[in-house]
């Protein structure tokens, strides 16, 4: 005997599906900061270079030079550790007398490194430096530093941060969204520490010698993402 055919139940209409949203989705900023200090540290490379008959001649020359420069140094209140032996280093010349003989000479350079850490002094303490050495004195370089840069990259970082979050904040408001966490941060550049600037003097103008440390400044960039609040 043939069943009655059961009707047809109708068809439930598809729930449309919610978009998933794209993890990756949210916004990118980048931010930037400074921050600076008055150098409190200036180092400074001098020494002595002397020319005699042999290498013997000459060290002893540039030697005694360097000897009366350090002990000036010491005097003027430079501690022992901060004084180095930065470069030792002897070359031979050769020169034609009118005989057409030829002469030979060495020259022998002896160079220290010093950190002086009364900045206002440094000038007339390196003055007196190579005064002390005599006609031997060499004055390579002079140059402003922070000792500590690690604060004022600190500060640099921070500020930074402070810069993305900003205008990260903005650009949700334009977008009538909200931030949510932070998923990526990626920094620039690392906050280096401010290259020191260079100042120099000739040997002969020991007495005109201005010192004018200014600030050094750490610079810091950071690029952060933010998802988007649910």
């Amino acid at each position: 005997m043939t069943q009655p055919t059961q009707p047809t139940q109708p068809t439930q209409p598809t729930q449309p599906t919610q978009p998933l949203l794209d993890p990756r989705a949210g916004v990118t900023t980048t931010g930037q900061g400074a921050a600076s200090a008055v150098p409190d540290v200036v180092v400074v490379e001098l020494g002595a270079e002397a020319s005699g008959a042999d290498v013997q001649v000459a060290l002893d020359a540039a030697n005694a030079g360097v000897r009366a420069a350090r002990e000036a140094l010491l005097a003027g209140g430079v501690a022992a550790e901060d004084l180095r032996t930065a470069q030792t280093s002897t070359w031979t010349q050769s020169s034609q007398q009118p005989d057409g003989a030829a002469t030979l000479s060495v020259t022998a350079r002896l160079t220290l490194r010093v950190t002086v850490r009364d900045v206002l002094s440094s000038g007339e303490l390196v003055r007196a430096a190579l005064g002390a050495a005599g006609a031997v004195a060499r004055l390579d370089s002079m140059r402003f530093a922070v000792s500590d840069p690690a604060p004022l990259a600190v500060a640099a970082r921070e500020e930074a941060f402070a810069d993305a979050r900003a205008r990260a904040e903005q650009y949700a408001v334009l977008a009538g969204r909200t931030l949510g966490p932070v998923v990526e941060v990626s920094e620039q550049g690392g906050g280096a520490a401010p290259m020191p600037r260079m100042m120099s003097a000739k040997a002969g103008a020991y007495d005109a010698m201005a010192v004018d440390p200014g600030r050094e400044q750490v610079d810091a960039s950071v690029t952060v993402r933010w998802a988007w609040a649910d």
